[in-house]
This record gives structure tokens, C-alpha cells and sequence, in this order.
């Protein structure tokens, strides 16, 4: 169980410097702690979102956490937040 974990933060690790140094010029690195630990934890959750589901392609989803704010910009602009009058469900009338 310790190997799978271990694995699962390992990948986390590796996705998150490959996007500092592989992905292109970052003149403004991500230096927000709790944003790289939240991708390091949830990176198969936000890959399957953006990568998989044809939002991004995989170097730009890696760079937009690197060098552009991290998961927490980039949702803030991308969705709705809470109460804002939206949603997917039809209006009955």
C-alpha cells in the first residue's frame, strides 16, 4: 500500500517539475505552496478534466500549473462559481 502511494505522489512530483522546465519559458513560476500540493494530490482528476476531455493539450496543461497561477487560477476563470444564477438543469414551465 506504502509503494502505491508512494508511486501516486512520485507521478504527481515528476508531472509538476516537468512542467516547470519542459514545457517552455516561465517568467512567472507558480510559487504558491498549496497550489502545487493540491495538483501533486489531485493530478489524475485534472488530467482526465482537461487533458482528456479536450480542454487542453498535455504541455499546456502542465505549464498553466507551472507558470500561469496553477488549478485554482485557472478554475476561477474557467467556471461559474456558486450562486452565480447558472445551470445545466432545463426550466420546467
Amino acid at each position: 500500500m506504502r509503494s502505491l502511494v508512494g508511486l501516486y505522489l512520485s507521478i504527481g512530483l515528476v508531472l509538476l517539475v516537468v512542467g516547470f522546465f519542459a514545457t517552455g519559458p516561465c517568467p512567472n513560476k507558480n510559487k504558491d505552496v498549496d497550489s502545487d500540493a493540491v495538483f501533486v494530490l489531485g493530478w489524475p482528476v485534472y488530467l482526465y478534466d482537461d487533458v482528456a476531455s479536450g480542454h487542453a493539450a498535455a504541455p499546456q496543461w502542465l505549464h498553466r500549473q507551472a507558470c500561469e497561477g496553477g488549478v485554482a487560477a485557472y478554475r476561477s476563470t474557467t467556471q461559474p462559481g456558486e450562486g452565480s444564477g447558472s445551470s445545466s438543469l432545463p426550466s420546467r414551465r
